[in-house]
């Protein structure tokens, strides 16, 4: 195992994993990854889209695990437990490289969501951080979030904050600042939204859609859902937008006019 000790050598990921690498393509495809495969399935690597694919991949990648040592197939609420049993430890506090555990609804219950997991790739002097993610049903296979120190680290209110699994290949301490992806200095987000994502850019988008008067304030969530879907539609087709519901780049500049 690599062993990270200082901020210096640890390199964030910015850019989605690149075709072949074996910490994203799943064991039957001649790669590492113990999990299930991505929806919509990438053409490159085969695990994404999917939160767990992605995390499981990049937490072993950070310490060039032969294979995927640590973190399971599992969903991504019960991945703290996983940890624990492999001994590893959950903090609290954002460590780089860790990977960040949230449940939705009642932990244990997949009926009410599976959660969702990102990895830790930047700590801010603020105290926010900058996760690398995936997610299932999202088109972008790969993006980058801004969140927010303390709290719900961001996520949407259906979502509960579980804890920082840290990375046994990472020992640089809890406040060390890494060399910072290239991220965009205001607080867009980098990605393309889509129906099925979730997060802070997902609360973003809704803020403005919010202020546009096509959302009420309790629909502010964190969750790309139908009620978000028709309230970006009718935004799209009020601003002179093509009207695909997808917050893109053109989209996201009209919702911060």
């Amino acid at each position: 195992m690599k062993t990270i000790k200082n901020a210096a050598e640890y390199v964030p990921r910015t850019t989605k994993p690149q075709k072949g690498n074996k910490y994203y393509t799943t064991k039957g495809a001649g790669g590492y990854s113990p999990c299930i495969v991505g929806s919509p399935q990438d053409a490159d690597c085969n695990v994404l889209a999917n939160c767990v694919g992605y995390a499981v991949g990049r937490f072993n990648e950070v310490g060039e695990q032969d294979g995927c040592k640590y973190l399971r197939s599992i969903n991504a609420e019960n991945m703290a437990n996983v940890a624990k049993e492999q001994g590893l430890e959950v903090s609290d506090k954002p460590t780089l490289g860790a990977c960040v555990v949230w449940a939705k609804g009642q932990v244990g219950n997949s009926n009410d969501g599976a959660g969702h997991v990102a990895i830790v790739e930047q700590i801010n002097p603020d105290g926010s951080i900058v996760t690398s993610e995936s997610g299932y049903g999202c088109k972008n296979p790969f993006w980058l979030t801004t969140r927010k120190k303390g709290g719900n680290w961001g996520a949407g209110n259906d979502y509960k904050f579980i804890g920082f699994i840290k990375n046994p290949a990472v020992q640089i301490g809890e406040t060390a600042e890494p060399a910072k992806p290239e991220t965009p200095e205001d607080d867009t987000p980098v990605c393309t939204l889509t129906k099925g994502c979730k997060g802070e850019g997902v609360v973003w988008m809704q803020k403005r859609l919010y202020a546009a008067g096509y959302l009420r304030s309790n629909e502010v969530d964190g969750d790309f859902g139908k009620i978000t879907l028709g309230a970006l539609l009718a935004f799209q087709f009020e601003n002179g937008l093509e009207v695909d519901g997808v917050c893109g780049a053109k989209t996201k500049a009209k919702l911060k006019e």
